[in-house]
């Protein structure tokens, strides 16, 4: 933050670059901010990035590379803040999730597992921090059209020497196309901006009304009926 500048001109925030992987970098960011405003009102979570590739294709290290980030990172924040949050008696964790954690998309397992687990997480979390005067919550958007297409990670053993070669480049490139027709990151944020002032958080927020429909449908039609739609979509 410039200091030196008018407050007509300062920035309504200020960044300070943290690496959720790492709990020291956490655990700096957390101290610095309590240095400068004395208190932790709310937390929103929205590291992660996508891994393409089979499951056979994905070593244990990659999956826990992406576990590391997408899961444990935010565990990390939720960990390192709680003890501000208790002590004041409120607060507010917004973890921006995925609908990728209501269905296991094939070729992207690993990104769509953190999320469910993240799902959990917080579900679990709920209730934990509520006597403490403490809300949480999921944002679970659709496709959205951001760097985080370009940013996705291959597994090594995504290569044509895979027997799940082609599937795999077909169901990433669906992947590709979708997120990149998809919605504005701007309405994910007004949904997340929307939150911090709500008092009683929901625990899941879907972004989209179509995703909306899509839920309603997954609970109604037969678990092998979503399974056979999901193949078409990506591996057909």
């Amino acid at each position: 933050m410039d200091n030196n500048r008018g407050d007509s001109d300062r920035q309504p925030y200020f960044q300070i670059r943290c690496d959720v992987t790492d709990q020291t970098s956490v655990e700096n960011l957390v101290n610095r901010v309590m240095e400068e405003q004395g208190r932790i009102d709310v937390l929103i979570n929205c590291a992660g990035y996508g891994l393409g590739g089979g499951i056979e294709d994905t070593t244990v290290e990659e999956a826990q590379a992406q576990f590391n980030t997408n899961f444990f990172g935010t565990h990390r924040m939720i960990r390192s803040v709680l003890p501000v949050m208790r002590s004041q008696g409120q607060g507010k964790i917004i973890t921006v999730s995925s609908v990728a954690s209501e269905f296991a998309i094939p070729f992207q397992s690993f990104y769509s597992t953190s999320k469910m687990a993240l799902d959990g997480m917080m579900l679990a979390l709920r209730m934990e921090v509520r006597p403490f005067g403490i809300e949480a919550a999921c944002v679970n958007p659709g496709d959205v059209r951001s760097g985080f297409t370009e940013a996705r990670n291959q597994a090594r053993g995504f290569n044509p020497d895979s027997p799940y070669y082609e599937w795999t480049r077909q169901s990433v490139e669906t992947m590709k196309k979708d997120e990149m027709a998809g919605m504005d990151p701007e309405q994910v944020a007004r949904v997340v901006a929307a939150l911090v002032d709500k008092k009683r958080l929901r625990a899941k927020y879907f972004v989209e009304s179509k995703y909306k429909a899509v839920m309603l449908l997954k609970r109604i039609l037969p678990a092998s009926v979503v399974e056979s739609l999901l193949i078409q979509l990506y591996m057909a």
